[in-house]
């Protein structure tokens, strides 16, 4: 009872994930998932399959991450989608163009976001470093074009400005 009410508060550890009762691993349990998944015809079959497969006494976290994984390299292999996945994938490209359609300032503000969230990295990639530009940089280059002296509001030291401040959010 104790250790119900531990799970409940504070969730199963990975070490003692819940076994089913057929004994399998979470991996070949998140595989037969993942081909479910790919192989479904439609939504309601796959629905039925897993609840067939996963009960709540059943799941845990290592078998959520080998789920993620299966379909993280399932997409990276290209593989190809079965109706239930290639629709689910559809209706949510719809879904996100009817989004930014409907509602044109938060998709605004969404990219804002994205764009502030990739920023630090960009400038990073671009040579912009905490220190200074980085030696054989794309930012190196361009400071040489100055001869080592960046005229006041030049678009250069706005980068690196950031660059020099945003180190932190890497």
């Amino acid at each position: 009872m104790l250790a119900f009410i531990r799970d409940c508060i504070f969730g199963t550890l990975e070490d003692d994930p819940l076994s089913p009762a057929d004994g399998r691993s979470p991996e070949s349990i998140a595989s037969e998932i993942v081909t479910r998944i790919l192989n479904a015809d439609s939504v309601e079959s796959l629905r039925k399959q897993l609840k067939e497969e996963v009960s709540i006494d059943s799941w845990s976290e290592a078998i959520a991450k080998a789920i993620l994984e299966g379909l993280k390299n399932a997409i990276n292999a290209g593989t190809e989608m079965a109706k239930a996945a290639a629709d689910a994938a559809a209706k949510s490209k719809e879904a996100a163009i009817d989004f930014a359609t409907d509602h044109p300032v938060y998709a605004t503000l969404i990219a804002l976001g994205i764009l502030a969230l990739l920023m630090p990295w960009a400038l990073e990639i671009l040579g912009f470093g905490e220190l200074g530009p980085i030696e054989g940089s794309f930012a190196a280059g361009w400071q040489s074009r100055y001869a080592g002296y960046v005229p006041k509001g030049a678009l250069f030291g706005y980068f690196q400005r950031l660059g020099m401040k945003w180190h932190w959010v890497l």
